[in-house]
């Protein structure tokens, strides 16, 4: 749905991953700081997809 949201503003849904990606950290270190991922799974998960204008797990 986000790429759907972000169809032709491409920087603005990495800018909206960007915070997600933020808020999810804090969450992460908070609940459990001995097991956060590791900062390229996190990008992996949050950012590099919004390259390709598919979501997770998709193309």
């Amino acid at each position: 749905m986000l790429t759907m949201d972000y169809r032709g503003d491409r920087v603005g849904l990495s800018v909206y991953m960007a915070g997600r990606l933020y808020d999810a950290t804090g969450d992460l270190v908070t609940l459990n700081p001995n097991a956060v991922p590791a900062p390229a799974e996190l990008f992996d998960r949050f950012l590099a997809w919004t390259r390709r204008g598919t979501g997770p797990g998709e193309g």
